[in-house]
């Protein structure tokens, strides 16, 4: 998912990262009813240093030149936990508990035995991967021989055809070839404590991590690289797995990385694979924004925060009122609001990701992207949503009932006078806006 900003501490003053095409939004597997109520949920009774999260005055933006004026809030898909949020409510003294109840409507927490191991997707058809051996020695292995790559050297993988047989070949950092194996053929790469740097070309960015096994499957499309996080010395692969993540810096206030890992644990719960026998998702923000040696290295420098939290929080996940584990959506930052998941994406609602005023927790965070404004021509506005032209368009206040009715425009096409509606996510889409969290001038 989109972390709000870099985990290294060197940059965390810098403006946020450049946003993906697409923020993460997934559906729930199975939808859940929810009585029809007023999207903003009551506050949460908070403990006695923890204000309620909203009823404080948002930031307004500058007014934007043109016919259209949007005025918005946050980046991020805008449902569940507000990361900017989270950091806002440690800062006036809230427990990470009272921030997830919050956020997560109707939800609380259980304690489940996580003890699959974790695989990232890096990439599924890269032309080649290189393999820095940065700590230590990394063994490499198929199914008829191991070799050694020494410590401080990069070795290579690349597709190879031997004998008119494609496949995959193993290259170290003199280009000697060291090790082929045919196309569906599995080269792994063992480096438990050892930290290495993959770079798949033509798959995610370069990962640095320490656990525990990087495996390499050519085809016809490329080579599929992978790496498997196993559980060791009596910590399970889902701890490990989280001590890397890098959703949000690690010298935020110790209760919001709290609620940050139980968020994180609980979104991995889901992703769950029963044919692969592992959580399975990928290292970026269409999942989890997964960082490794990089997270680990710097926390360790400054206090261990991250690694306390998710030691701390071992085991915690989020359920809803039945028992089930919930779909722990966050974004960066809602500027004040979080949104309805119907307003989102239609349909139906689910009853946790209810609309919540945090507009005090927002105010007492560091968000830069508390409110912000875009302006275009009525002609540019029509093209967008395929009018020809348009006559009116609105969208109801966040907080209200209204809301749920989604984004309405009203035009002409072809020459007959139409009213659409489209969902938040839609609208956000077409008009290239940081989050649905808008509404118009």
């Amino acid at each position: 998912m989109r972390r709000p900003r870099s985990i290294a501490l060197t940059v965390l003053g810098t403006a946020l990262a450049v946003m993906a095409g697409s923020t993460t939004a997934h559906a729930a597997t199975v939808p859940v009813a929810a009585p029809v109520a007023a999207p903003v949920a009551a506050p949460v009774a908070a403990a006695r240093s923890c204000p309620a999260p909203g009823g404080a005055a948002l930031t307004p933006a500058t007014q934007p030149k043109g016919a259209v004026k949007i005025y918005g809030h946050g980046w991020g898909h805008g449902m569940g936990m507000s990361q900017y949020g989270a950091q806002g409510a440690a800062r006036l003294g809230c427990g990470y508990k009272t921030i997830l109840k919050t956020y997560y409507y109707d939800a609380s927490l259980a304690k489940r035995q996580l003890d699959a191991p974790v695989v990232l997707n890096l990439a599924t058809g890269a032309s080649k991967s290189v393999l820095d051996a940065e700590t230590g020695s990394v063994r490499w292995a198929s199914s008829t021989r191991s070799v050694v790559q020494p410590q401080g050297t990069s070795w290579t993988v690349g597709r190879k055809t031997i004998n008119s047989r494609p496949g995959i070949a193993l290259f170290d950092h003199t280009g000697k070839r060291r090790m082929f194996v045919p196309n569906a053929g599995v080269m792994s790469a063992a480096h438990s404590g050892t930290v290495v740097a993959l770079h798949p070309y033509g798959g995610s960015s370069a990962l640095s991590t320490r656990y525990d096994t990087a495996r390499f499957v050519g085809s016809t499309a490329g080579i599929a690289v992978t790496e498997t996080i196993r559980a060791s010395g009596g910590t399970s692969a889902v701890q490990k797995y989280l001590t890397g993540l890098g959703e949000v810096p690690v010298s935020w206030p110790i209760e919001a990385l709290k609620a940050q890992t139980v968020a994180a644990r609980t979104f991995l719960s889901r992703k769950y694979s029963a044919a692969a026998q592992a959580y399975v998702l990928t290292a970026g923000t269409y999942d989890q924004v997964y960082k490794g040696w990089a997270v680990e290295s710097v926390d360790a420098q400054y206090g261990g925060n991250w690694r306390k939290a998710v030691a701390a929080t071992n085991g915690q996940v989020i359920v809803d009122a039945a028992g089930n584990t919930i779909e722990a959506l966050y974004s960066s930052s809602m500027g004040g609001y979080t949104e309805n998941r119907e307003y989102v994406w239609g349909r139906y609602q689910i009853s946790y990701l209810k609309g919540v005023d945090d507009s005090r927790w927002d105010a007492a965070s560091t968000n830069p992207y508390r409110s912000w404004s875009v302006g275009m021509t009525k002609k540019a506005f029509a093209k967008k949503f395929g009018f020809d032209s348009v006559s009116s368009w609105s969208v109801a206040d966040r907080g209200s009932l209204q809301r749920l009715q989604g984004v309405r425009v009203t035009g002409k096409i072809d020459g007959e006078k139409v009213t659409r509606t489209f969902t938040g996510a839609d609208a956000r889409y077409r008009l290239g806006l940081r989050s649905p969290g808008f509404t118009f001038g």
